[in-house]
């Protein structure tokens, strides 16, 4: 969970970098992010190594990347990962009861896969955090991907981290806290990078200055409120300036009365939206501190209590709880013998006492005609990739000896007065015919242009 690092290093011999060979410093003829002109830097693992002139060593970076060996950073790191890592700095001369902090950042990757809601609907569905307007992130020169809310003493991001670590067929959203200004944590006793490996003050750190956060961030998902048509009367006007982004930004009231309206759009949400983004993003977030926390040997949480504890009063409300992953990996419901949740497959709405044994809500029938479709949709796609993969080998093995014919469909129904569509050809194989229709047919006149280099002589049709 701790990524993220600037670290200064008190009395340290800078020979003791010099003298290793994985280290290959360059000097900074140029200032580049807060690195004073002249310095010394190498990059190792994801870290960079700074000796600045006046013989002061530093080290940033991410060391969840030093902990993969500078790969990527975009898998789960446990506390346990975390304090292999600072062990794993030992090797470079860096004590970590000396090594000051000076800035560094939490976050969490989570999988949003199979909650069946997207990374951009999470990122579009935040209205307000921290009083700080929302800024694009760029990622990859692009935009779009993410959004980071910047406050004096802090930076609050969220981001799609599939795209940022071009991670393939996966949902990887990311929620990150740095702390620019050391004075945000000064009250919890973190001045060196021994004291994260305090569990008691790691762990307080998280839950007032990671988790509120979180808590007090405003969602709303639009799609799920479309219209005021379902919203009392005496509501409706004030429900227009609560899903306004810019209306929160603005707004100048005290903090009861913005903690106010804050409860009375989620009470909305809870009344009369599908689902509420904000109690999945919640359970995917409970459900990865656990196994963060979560000893190799052992299925106990006692060490980070407060962690574990986190959310738990927000699941004993009637609320609705969409995140699915919790059916399969909630440890404590098996342990317990309980009845496992059960969820839309399709919305995420909780089915558990449901009678039936679908897999979809029966609130209405758009959740499994959308099932429907998407096995049909599959389906189809199946079929329409093992015909191109068909021809392809076709045009390959055969080529120049194939005879085209192009034709209108023969099982096509005509209608009187309508030309027939020129959309089938016929292609003869050692004498035997062989139809292809709409697409396929399509499909198969350019294959066979690119491997024959005939282009555009068909022969005309019948």
């Amino acid at each position: 969970m701790i990524d993220g690092i600037n670290i200064e290093l008190v009395g340290f011999d800078c020979r003791l970098w010099e003298n290793r060979p994985e280290l290959k410093f360059q000097v900074l003829k140029e200032c580049d992010s807060n690195i004073a002109l002249g310095s010394k830097r190498a990059y190792f693992n994801g870290l960079s190594f700074v000796i600045e002139p006046k013989g002061i060593a530093r080290v940033k970076g991410s060391i969840h990347r030093f902990f993969n060996n500078g790969s990527h950073n975009a898998d789960r790191f446990t506390f346990e990962n975390f304090t292999i890592a600072v062990n794993d700095l030992l090797a470079f001369g860096i004590n970590p009861e000396t090594a000051i902090l000076r800035s560094f950042e939490i976050g969490l990757n989570l999988d949003t896969t199979t909650c069946k809601i997207d990374n951009k609907t999470f990122l579009e569905s935040i209205l307000y955090c921290k009083g700080a307007k929302r800024s694009d992130m760029e990622i990859h020169e692009k935009l779009g991907y993410g959004y980071v809310f910047k406050t004096t003493n802090a930076k609050y991001k969220f981001y799609d981290k599939s795209i940022q670590s071009d991670i393939q067929n996966a949902e990887l959203l990311r929620i990150e806290t740095k702390f620019t200004r050391m004075r945000a944590v000064e009250n919890y006793g973190l001045r060196t990078l021994s004291d994260l490996l305090d569990k008691e003050k790691l762990s307080k750190l998280i839950v007032d200055k990671y988790l509120k956060p979180i808590d007090e961030t405003i969602f709303f998902e639009w799609e799920q409120i479309k219209t005021t048509r379902k919203i009392p009367t005496k509501y409706k006007s004030k429900f227009k300036d609560l899903r306004n982004p810019d209306w929160w930004i603005k707004d100048e009231r005290s903090r009861i009365d913005r903690h106010r309206n804050k409860l009375l759009l989620e009470k909305l949400v809870t009344l009369y939206a599908k689902r509420n983004i904000k109690n999945i993003l919640k359970d995917l977030i409970s459900l990865e501190l656990q196994a963060f926390t979560r000893n190799k040997n052992c299925y106990e949480y006692t060490e980070f209590e407060s962690l574990n504890n986190w959310n738990k009063s927000d699941n004993a409300k009637k609320s609705v709880t969409n995140a699915q992953r919790i059916v399969g990996c909630d440890l404590h419901d098996q342990r317990e013998g309980k009845k496992k949740k059960k969820y839309c497959l399709i919305c995420g709405k909780e089915i558990t006492g449901q009678k039936t044994d679908s897999k979809y809500c029966n609130d209405q029938r758009k959740c499994r005609d959308k099932a429907y479709n998407l096995k049909v949709s599959e389906t189809r796609k199946k079929k329409k990739s093992d015909k191109e993969k068909e021809i392809i080998k076709l045009i390959e093995k055969i080529g120049d000896k194939l005879s085209l014919t192009r034709t209108t469909n023969p099982n096509r129904k005509k209608t009187k007065g309508v030309k027939t569509r020129k959309t089938s050809i016929i292609v003869t194989i050692n004498g035997k015919r062989k139809y292809y229709h709409g697409s396929q047919a399509r499909f198969f006149l350019n294959e066979f242009d690119k491997k024959t280099d005939k282009p555009n002589k068909h022969p005309k049709p019948e």
